[in-house]
């Protein structure tokens, strides 16, 4: 387990905590851990060590929501949802599992990615090959994100200066400088509100699932957002009756987009919610 991976995602009203499941917050076809004591390290240095930083200024409050890897589920009926609601979230795709099945889901294709960016969704960098950035060498991960780049272009091509998500949730020190002069921000399974100062590399996000925003605490996260006039980022993976640990259920998604536009809050994908903070 990780440092991030023992957080907990506290309602930020009362201080009730939820604990994390003793994996990181944030997994694709397997469980993965930060490894040995220099991945650890590694990981320890990377989210300590800003790059890249700016002041998040914002006259009203904003949500984002994105799906990590993304299953099938996550485009339909995830992606339906949103836009049932009018509103978009980013995606952030590992081109190396496209249509892979695994114990929890199969990962949506090709065809699916080009299918979300028709509709205006946000398509984001997870890595080539899903693999956890701590472990990697600078020159392989730079590769993974090269390949990851080339396919979603083949796919998509007119992205430009992609979003990008750590696989598992792990940075490391050079692999994230790395990223900061390659993409245009990058987002962590941190839990919390990104208000203030905040480092462009590792942005805080909030799981929707069982163990982090839940139907039970969701007021809760939207009351500290607001407070803040922050932007409150959230992360999920599956979206079914009965999801993955990782996942949420189509009526918490639902219930979220709904609550967040009751309360004014703009719903934006992480690239347009970066332009209304006039984060270049």
């Amino acid at each position: 387990m990780i440092e991030d991976s023992r957080k907990v995602a506290t309602n930020p009203a009362s201080g009730q905590q939820r604990p994390q499941d003793s994996q990181d917050a944030s997994t694709g076809s397997d469980d993965v851990g930060a490894g040995g004591l220099l991945p650890r390290l590694n990981h320890m240095a990377g989210r300590r060590v800003p790059f890249r930083t700016a002041t998040l200024g914002l006259d009203q409050p904003v949500l984002s929501v994105t799906f990590d890897d993304f299953p099938q589920s996550a485009f339909d009926p995830g992606a339906r949802i949103l836009d049932d609601h009018g509103v978009r979230g980013t995606f952030y795709a590992a081109s190396g599992l496209f249509g892979q099945t695994n114990s929890r889901w199969t990962v949506a294709g090709a065809d699916k990615v080009a299918a979300l960016h028709a509709r205006g969704h946000e398509i984001g960098l997870h890595g080539h090959a899903h693999k956890p950035a701590n472990r990697m060498r600078t020159a392989a991960f730079a590769a993974d994100l090269a390949a990851n780049r080339a396919a979603l272009r083949r796919i998509v091509p007119g992205l430009t200066r992609e979003n990008y998500a750590f696989p598992y949730g792990l940075c490391g020190l050079m692999q994230k400088r790395h990223l900061a002069a390659t993409v245009r921000t990058c987002r962590s399974v941190q839990p919390g509100v990104n208000a203030g100062r905040m480092d462009l590399d590792f942005i805080k996000a909030v799981e929707v699932s069982v163990r982090g925003l839940t139907a039970d605490n969701l007021e809760s996260w939207l009351d500290a957002a607001e407070a803040a006039k922050g932007w409150l980022v959230l992360f999920t993976h599956d979206v079914c009756d009965a999801p993955s640990p990782y996942g949420t259920t189509q009526k918490v998604l639902a219930r979220v987009v709904a609550r967040a536009l009751e309360r004014r809050f703009a719903v934006l994908p992480v690239d347009a919610a970066l332009d209304r903070a006039g984060i270049a």
